[in-house]
């Protein structure tokens, strides 16, 4: 007995799986003419990397989910023997619960499972019979007029492309088969291989793009000295001129890619280049002393695991993961914690550290402060627990003034690998929390501004977030979206809020050791800093304050930012703060929902540090990364005010030599509220 299965990637039938008893056939439509073969182990690995997952495994396991039909037909959550755990959403359609990416199955009206569809970031792919493509997102694209057959692809070549400097850059380039006029260009800029990149992005090739992947300076193929973010602006200009002069473009071009190609995107629209006209924009990170070498002028410890892996010519996550961490992250001075652990020196590395403040090195990574550069149409996407959620901070507000349809804004409760999974640590998440249609909208965006299609993107709400909690998207027409602000004073006396702007003075202290400083309860080597985890026993230790309100009366929902304005004074010449917004339940739970970070000399600006006097009380002004979050009724809202978040920035040493120095000391420190100092956190409540 045979059975077929149909792969459908980017509204396109790219393959076909014909199982029988002793071999599985591909028929190709990528090819032509269209090809039949057997899955021969290098097929299957050629296939893999397109479709994100392995075709063997995929389809044996078929005929293994037969064993658990009978839970299947009672609709009860079950795992199977290879420790994939299923539950189910609808009749025809179950989620992977606990995986990254999570490998959804189809099931029939018997109960059979029938294929597969599986999100990842910014792609969904689907394994299924070709009789029950409605019950997946290949549905969606064919409502929207978008399936079609794959175009084949033509000729692949590398180029050398000249900087304006000279140096040479390595470029893929792919283009589409029977390319008779000048076409489009989809590129991304990346450190981590080009080649690595071909098999995802061809599905716009296959739709009649070219597609351009280059290794940015000094990685891989391409010439230069690697110095992570400084080059990437003019790189970038001069990519683009030179793509408008090739015979194949017709001199637009789109960006896309995430966290490093986010920032790509972001230094290219900033150099002002007329051939961007589109940008989609994952997890952008963004300058250096807000959100990649530094968090609020705080040196980022978790950044160097990344440091680790580009260390070389060629990108080696396999350097992220070590047992080691924490005994090497006690090096001091910092700038040899590399040598300690890689044997050498990383030249990007120590030349950050040489720039302590924002200076000319700093703010030439600063895409944001060149935002009356960037005028092109953007598709920003992150989520609500993306460690780089400041790049796209900076990207919401160099857009704020862009009129309707120049940009979409997708936000989900989603970590910086964004888009894939339906747990988060122990928070398990309802089945829309993974957008199996973003490659739609995708693919739509470029349509409209590179090919002008009138297909209606444009005429979408700018923003879509979803709310925890509430498990619910909502839309706007920016994010945050318009609502009340809300002031909540803090009060010392009693570690609560107060809407008494009489109350009288009050203080809470609280020492820091740098030597136990508080930690981020994050794994290094899982290079993910921001999850909703259970901070309540971390609340307990004698170096965090707490305020926390009264069990609400009914829910609350914050959209956008906390704000914390306070007045604290240290004993210390230079210290941190550290805030987090938790969310407390009736079982004495405390969930993370947000945090800020900032280094106390950088209170009046990047480019400003000023020590601190001794004991004065000083003003300062910290804002969190932003969220869409509903508190539920009887739940509580805790503000946590510490100095340090190990693990995500190094324990300042509360001296003046700083992390350039070998010795600590304790700070003693502490927060005032009252009448003379208002210590307030403020928020934007939802309208209900």
């Amino acid at each position: 007995m045979t059975s077929t299965y149909a792969f459908y990637q980017a509204g396109m039938r790219l393959y076909d799986f014909t199982t029988g008893d002793d071999d599985t056939i591909v028929t190709r439509y990528d090819h032509q003419p269209v090809t039949n073969e057997p899955l021969t182990d290098a097929l299957a690995t050629e296939l893999g990397a397109v479709m994100h997952f392995d075709p063997r495994t995929a389809l044996a396991h078929l005929t293994d989910f037969e064993e658990y039909r009978p839970q299947i037909q009672s609709g009860r959550a079950f795992t199977t023997g290879w420790g994939a755990t299923y539950a189910q959403r609808d009749a025809h359609y179950w989620m992977n619960r606990h995986a990254r990416p999570a490998l959804d199955i189809i099931v029939d009206d018997n109960g059979h499972v029938a294929g597969y569809q599986q999100t990842q970031r910014a792609v969904t792919s689907v394994l299924v019979q070709p009789e029950l493509t409605a019950y997946t997102i290949v549905q969606m694209w064919d409502e929207a007029g978008m399936v079609r057959p794959a175009g084949q692809l033509g000729r692949r070549f590398t180029a050398m492309v000249p900087m304006h400097d000279g140096t040479r850059l390595a470029t893929e380039i792919l283009l589409p088969d029977n390319q008779e006029q000048p076409i489009a260009a989809i590129m991304e800029r990346t450190p981590y291989g080009r080649n690595l990149f071909i098999p995802d992005y061809q599905r716009f090739a296959h739709r009649g793009y070219a597609v351009i992947i280059q290794d940015v300076r000094g990685r891989e193929d391409s010439e230069g000295d690697w110095i992570p973010f400084q080059y990437e602006r003019d790189d970038a200009d001069d990519t683009l001129d030179w793509i408008a002069q090739q015979p194949w473009s017709n001199g637009r071009v789109g960006m896309i890619g995430g966290s490093y190609g986010g920032y790509t995107q972001w230094a290219a629209a900033a150099s002002g280049n007329p051939h961007l006209q589109a940008i989609v924009s994952m997890v952008t990170a963004g300058s250096a002393m807000t959100d990649t070498f530094a968090h609020g002028g705080a040196p980022s410890m978790g950044q160097l695991a990344w440091f680790f892996a580009v260390s070389g010519q060629h990108f080696q996550p396999e350097l992220m993961h070590r047992d080691d961490w924490d005994q090497l992250f006690k090096v001091r001075p910092i700038v040899d914690i590399p040598q300690h652990g890689l044997g050498h020196p990383i030249a990007g590395y120590s030349a950050y550290l040489e720039h302590t403040y924002y200076d000319d090195f700093m703010a030439n990574t600063d895409w944001h402060a060149r935002q009356d550069q960037i005028t092109v149409p953007a598709f920003i996407q992150s989520g609500w627990f993306d460690d780089d959620a400041m790049g796209t901070i900076e990207a919401l507000d160099a857009t704020r003034n862009y009129a309707p349809g120049r940009r979409h804004i997708l936000l989900g409760p989603w970590l910086h690998g964004g888009n894939a999974q339906y747990d988060l640590d122990d928070l398990a998440l309802p089945a829309n929390a993974i957008r199996h249609d973003v490659d739609l909208l995708h693919t739509q965006w470029f349509d409209h501004f590179l090919l002008d299609i009138d297909n209606g993107i444009d005429r979408e709400p700018v923003a879509e977030y979803f709310t925890m909690n509430a498990n619910e998207w909502s839309t706007a027409d920016t994010f945050p979206p318009a609502g009340p602000r809300v002031d909540w004073q803090l009060d010392a006396s009693d570690r609560g809020f107060s809407n008494n702007s009489t109350a009288g003075e009050a203080s809470v202290g609280f020492d820091y050791d740098p030597a136990d400083a508080a930690p981020q309860l994050v794994d290094v080597s899982g290079n993910e800093f921001e999850f909703p985890t259970n901070y309540a026993q971390w609340e307990q230790r004698p170096d965090v304050v707490s305020f926390t309100s009264a069990p609400l009366a009914s829910p609350l929902t914050v959209n956008g930012r906390f704000s914390l304005h306070f007045f604290a004074s240290s004993s210390a010449e230079d210290t941190d703060w550290a805030i987090r917004i938790t969310d407390v339940g009736p079982d004495g739970s405390a969930r993370n929902v947000t945090d800020a970070l900032m280094n106390a000399k950088f209170r009046d600006g990047l480019d400003q540090p000023k020590w601190l006097t001794p004991g004065a009380v000083t003003e300062y002004t910290l804002s969190s990364l932003q969220t869409s979050y509903q508190f539920p009724a009887g739940h509580q809202v805790r503000l946590d005010i510490t100095s340090a978040a190990r693990n995500l920035i190094f324990p300042n040493p509360n001296t003046r030599a700083g992390l350039g120095g070998s010795e600590s000391v304790v700070a003693h420190q502490r927060i005032y509220t009252g009448s003379d100092y208002p210590s307030t956190l403020s928020f934007t409540a939802r309208v209900q």
